[in-house]
């Protein structure tokens, strides 16, 4: 179960530049790979030719952040500015070998309405999805926890998420459905996740609470993704959380806890 797992390298072996952590990673039998970096092309290609040389999967970056607003797709008259940048970004992650990119809508925006919002969102993924579709580039939109780590987002529902992706309804526009933030916000993961597994492109994990190893919380990671994968699903699970042990001893213990 393990070999369907991809490690953030923002968040791992730190103490060295990203492409040598891509030889870290593989040295412990992982082989995957993502960033939370989209706008930088010249690193991109350092950690996308990392890849190539070590044999490893480069799954996703990330195209906007959470707060950043001046690209923000739920704000009014920003879609312009998020378009321009999922071009831009998702040319970078193209040219270091990634196909798939994360979206985050920003948080919500003071005198505008919960329709306003929703609207710009569908608008502007529905534009996006369209124009990447074309480069062979697809979208994973992500709801976050709002009562721990990202108070004040805009999507912090699962079934908003989803409302969003079908309204939509592009096929290479999906949600990223963070296992972690969806614990927070609703718990009862697994109904809703295998009817919904269409619509999901991409998945993060991390305990809760805390954020931290996968074996040290409430959610039984062994048996939620060993459902998810009997159910069909062909992606990766994102291994996006604070490591308390140190890299190559925690990532160890996420092959010994999936295996």
């Amino acid at each position: 179960m393990f070999k369907k797992t991809d490690v953030l390298i923002d968040i791992f072996f730190k103490e060295l530049p990203f492409e040598q952590r891509v030889a870290q990673v593989a040295a412990l039998g992982y082989t995957a790979i993502e960033t939370w970096q989209g706008g930088d092309a010249a690193l991109l290609k350092k950690i996308g030719d990392a890849c190539a040389a070590d044999g490893v999967r480069f799954v996703s970056v990330v195209l906007n952040g959470p707060a950043d607003m001046t690209v923000a797709p739920v704000k009014n008259g920003n879609k312009k500015a998020f378009l321009e940048r999922i071009d831009q970004y998702s040319d970078n992650a193209l040219a270091a070998g990634c196909r798939a990119g994360i979206v985050c809508t920003g948080n919500s925006v003071s005198g505008q309405s919960l329709d306003e919002h929703r609207k710009n969102l569908v608008e502007c993924l529905r534009e996006a999805g369209a124009r990447v579709a074309k480069k062979g580039f697809s979208l994973n939109l992500e709801p976050l926890n709002t009562i721990v780590d990202h108070k004040g987002y805009y999507l912090d529902s699962r079934e908003a998420s989803l409302e969003v992706v079908k309204a939509v309804a592009l096929p290479n526009v999906k949600m990223l459905y963070d296992i972690y933030h969806m614990q927070i916000m609703h718990g009862n993961q697994l109904a809703f996740i295998i009817p919904n597994l269409e619509s999901i492109g991409h998945f993060h994990t991390a305990g809760v609470p805390g954020r931290h190893e996968l074996s040290d919380g409430e959610t039984h990671y062994p048996f939620v993704l060993g459902k998810i994968l009997a159910a069909g699903y062909q992606g990766y699970f994102g291994l996006e959380y604070m490591p308390v042990l140190e890299s190559a001893v925690s990532l160890r213990k996420v092959i010994e806890l999936l295996r």
